[in-house]
């Protein structure tokens, strides 16, 4: 079946349904997915190898993406959780975790496995092919290309899908003199060069403290400078946010250990008669008592910019037919909630697709190998007329009804990957008495599409934190104390969230109780004391039941038998009731506290000297004094 265009009249004949740009792990996954239809495609790579990036990068070789192995449990999505790396298949022996043993594999390994990917599916790949410009004159795309003899051709296709990855260094622009400083791909990695010297590292990500962690043994000071407050991942809940096992130098900084974190904003780089660098600082000081800017130099023998990477080069595009607009500093093209430019039928796929998604997995591996999976089956629906992946549920059952959203709350890799980000859909037609159940569609696309806006039953089931229920001074490293199993509403780390929505409009939702490793199934609650599986089911059963009204049932809401509560739980006496702090922030769900000592040592009294200023004006007013008395005495 040819392309329908969005008329649904056939489009201009085409040498491919899809043209994918650049064969690293986001176009092999694409691929994986249209070979596996049947669609005629083909993916252009520069290089003389798939994902040739990893060959050099992270510049320290480890990877910051997980490959967990033991998991308990044998459900292959279960496992996928923890297995970062991996490209989706059905060959179940074409799993990274194969490949390493380690927790934070080398980036070697991964390059090889890619590769070995790429050849065990036999994707069509043209290696050493360069894309010269991407031009559409019409409803199709005008592919220009270079080959590895230098000959230049052409090829139409329906759809371009870009998975370009990092295409350069980010040099921040507003930093005069940047061009001075050496860069994240490009400085020298050999530690003897820097030995017991002053080193400056621009950025405040993972590339500027991987490279920060690897000279701080050598240098003599490596200073860390951002101007804005690192986001923890830890605390952010964003794997892309600055990761522990980056973040040594940090702990250096707080022990004194020579090496330091600036959050001053670099303004200037020059080189003096010496060779060494120059650095201009701007400070902002608003715990001075008279707030204001701070602004001083320091000299260096080494500067490094690592601020990250540019995902799109617009050179690529034909600027009279393809429009691509940039967001966040340039850095990122601007997509629709289903990854598409401005341009129809041109899509970035990859690293990219973090441009919509700041909370979960979209700018590693395992977030955009599930994006990929679904804009596939968006595709095959918007060009071939193909249903999106769902199942029909028996009609008006409750009991498969919240089985099945037990199971995907429990199992499914894409729920928990994307977290916050991807949702299931369930939809029941009155008229009918059909229930449908989708998969893995993004949450902000769901109401763009006619058939779930138009309808007027329709839940969503995602899996996100609910850290914001808690006010914003708790921190989510602070949360290591068992949630309130007497309700449902407040819950910190990642859990179920079921939304109603009628004819579009947001109705109300309701939530499950957090598990320690996000199971809800009668495992889970053999082992830890929380919810009972069946707890949970009556709470989706209620709340579906509510909406629907299906049944005259009564469900039992309560999630603790009370000889539970009796026996394992003990209430604050007064006195230890008396030592909870207090808290200032007026939240929805109070956040977990320490209870205050007893006998709290005594705070000795600090008896401090007058400041210069205090002396001169003491002094002043004492001359002062002296005159008024002298007067009076005449």
């Amino acid at each position: 079946m040819a392309p329908q265009c969005y008329t649904g009249e056939v489009c201009e004949p085409v040498d491919y349904d899809y043209v994918i740009v650049g064969a690293g792990p986001a176009g092999l996954q694409m691929a994986y997915f249209l070979q596996k239809a049947g669609r005629q495609y083909v993916v252009y790579e520069s290089q003389d190898k798939a994902a040739k990036f990893f060959e050099q990068h992270p510049r320290g070789r480890k990877l910051i993406s997980l490959n967990k192995k033991n998991n308990l449990f044998k459900e292959e999505t279960f496992n996928m959780r923890h297995d970062w790396n991996s490209l989706l298949s059905d060959d179940k022996e074409m799993k990274f975790t194969k490949y390493s043993d380690e927790l934070y594999p080398d980036a070697s390994d991964l390059h090889q496995y890619l590769n070995d990917y790429a050849h065990r599916f036999q994707l069509n790949v043209k290696y050493n092919t360069k894309v010269k410009k991407i031009s559409k004159p019409d409803s199709t795309f005008t592919v220009c290309i270079e080959e590895a003899d230098g000959e230049t051709t052409s090829c139409r296709a329906t759809c371009v899908l870009m998975a370009t990855g990092a295409m350069s260094e980010n040099l921040p622009e507003d930093i005069e003199g940047i061009e001075l400083a050496d860069t994240y791909s490009k400085h020298d990695m050999d530690k003897d060069l820097y030995k017991n010297k002053m080193m400056l590292i621009i950025g405040g990500g993972n590339s500027a403290f991987e490279t920060a962690n690897h000279f701080s043994g050598s240098a003599g000071i490596v200073h860390v400078a951002f101007n804005k407050r690192i986001q923890f991942a830890w605390n952010t809940h964003h794997v892309g946010d600055l990761r522990a096992v980056n973040n040594n130098i940090i702990d250096m900084y707080h022990l004194k250990s020579m090496h330091a974190t600036l959050g001053s904003k670099v303004e200037k780089i020059t080189k003096n008669e010496n060779g060494k660098f120059v650095v201009k600082f701007k400070d902002l000081n608003t715990q001075w008592k008279v707030p204001g800017w701070l602004f001083f130099d320091i000299e260096y023998d080494h500067v490094i910019s690592c601020m990250g990477w540019r995902y799109v080069n617009t050179q690529l595009f034909d600027e009279e037919t393809i429009n691509v607009e940039l967001v966040k500093n340039n850095r990122y093209p601007k997509l629709s909630n289903c990854w598409e430019t401005d341009t129809k039928n041109l899509f970035y796929i990859g690293t990219a697709m973090a441009a919509i998604d700041r909370k979960s997995a979209s700018g590693f591996i395992h977030g955009f190998r599930y994006n990929i999976r679904t804009l596939f089956n968006l595709l095959e629906q918007r060009l071939f007329k193909q249903s999106l992946p769902h199942i029909t549920l028996p009609t008006k059952d409750l009991d498969t009804v919240s089985k099945k959203i037990i199971e995907r709350c429990t199992i499914s890799d894409s729920l928990y990957q994307m977290n916050g980000f991807m949702c299931d859909v369930m939809v029941f037609d009155e008229k009918t008495g059909v229930t449908k159940y989708y998969t893995d569609l993004p949450f902000r696309h769901v109401m763009e599409k006619p058939e779930f806006k138009d309808a007027k039953h329709v839940f969503t089931i995602h899996l996100t934190y609910g850290r914001d229920k808690f006010g914003t001074s708790t921190k989510s490293v602070d949360n290591v104390h068992a949630p309130d199993f007497t309700t449902n509403r407040c819950a910190s780390f990642m859990h179920p969230y079921i939304e109603y929505y009628s004819h579009g409009e947001y109705v109300d939702q309701t939530e499950l109780q957090e598990s320690l490793i996000v199971r809800y199934d009668n495992w889970s609650s053999d082992k830890f004391p929380q919810w009972s599986s069946s707890a949970n089911e009556n709470y989706i059963k209620y709340y579906v039941n509510d909406k629907l009204n299906w049944t005259d049932e009564k469900f039992n809401l309560v999630p603790l038998p009370e000889e539970m509560i009796k026996k394992n739980f003990v209430p604050l006496t007064k006195e230890e009731m008396s030592r909870l702090p207090h808290l200032w922030e007026n939240a929805e769900c109070t956040q977990s506290q320490e209870l205050l000592p007893k006998n709290p040592e005594p705070i000795r009294e600090r008896k401090l000297r007058p400041t210069m200023k205090e002396i001169m004006d003491s002094a002043q007013r004492k001359e002062l004094t002296y005159h008024m008395l002298t007067q009076l005495q005449v």
